[in-house]
């Protein structure tokens, strides 16, 4: 009778199994019908686009299957570019600028045409372009601030009382050679002036 016991659970532990199993590989076929008829419906899709298209085709006038019936019409060539004159600029710079200045309020107005002011902008690029030229004006600044810093460390070591000056001096100096410096540079590696 034990045998018989022994016998019958390891049948059900064998159909549990089975179960489990048959539970997979209906899982795996019904996966794979799913993906099966997501294809033939993309195909079916496909087909009926190509038809809707060679309909539309022959409705034209084109012939079934010869895409290329109708001869190709060649596309006029571009008028090339003209590029805007002097006058042209400026005009289109007053619009712009006056333009812009509608939506300022009345301070914003009045500073924008101060400094918009051809005078006023003609300087500010020549300024730009010698004077006050970026790194000469960072070379100034670090200039004045090492040596000024060194000066006053070695004035106050020996007793000397300072000017005030000194900061002035020392970020012309350092201006002048941040100045060379950039103007050789340029003219040795031909780049445009700007920030080193």
């Amino acid at each position: 009778m034990a045998d018989h016991e022994k016998l019958g659970g390891n049948q059900i532990e064998n159909l549990n199994t089975l179960s489990e199993n048959a539970d997979k590989h209906a899982e795996a076929l019904r996966s794979r019908l799913e993906k099966e008829q997501s294809m033939e419906n993309r195909a079916e899709k496909r087909e009926n686009a190509k038809h809707e298209v060679e309909a539309a085709f022959e409705a034209v006038g084109g012939k079934k299957g010869n895409v290329v019936a109708q001869p190709r019409q060649s596309v006029p060539a571009a008028k090339p570019i003209k590029k805007a004159t002097k006058s042209q600029k400026k005009t289109e710079y007053k619009k712009t600028l006056k333009s812009i200045q509608k939506n300022m309020n009345p301070a914003e107005k009045t500073f924008s045409k101060v400094i918009h002011n051809p005078v006023v902008e003609k300087t500010s690029e020549v300024a730009g372009a010698t004077v006050a030229r970026p790194a000469a004006l960072l070379a100034g600044s670090v200039a004045a601030l090492v040596i000024t810093s060194i000066v006053y460390v070695i004035a106050d070591h020996y007793g000397y009382r300072l000017s005030g000056s000194e900061w002035i001096a020392t970020f012309i100096l350092g201006w002048l050679i941040g100045l060379i410096v950039d103007w050789v540079r340029v003219a040795l590696l031909g780049k445009k002036a700007g920030p080193a």
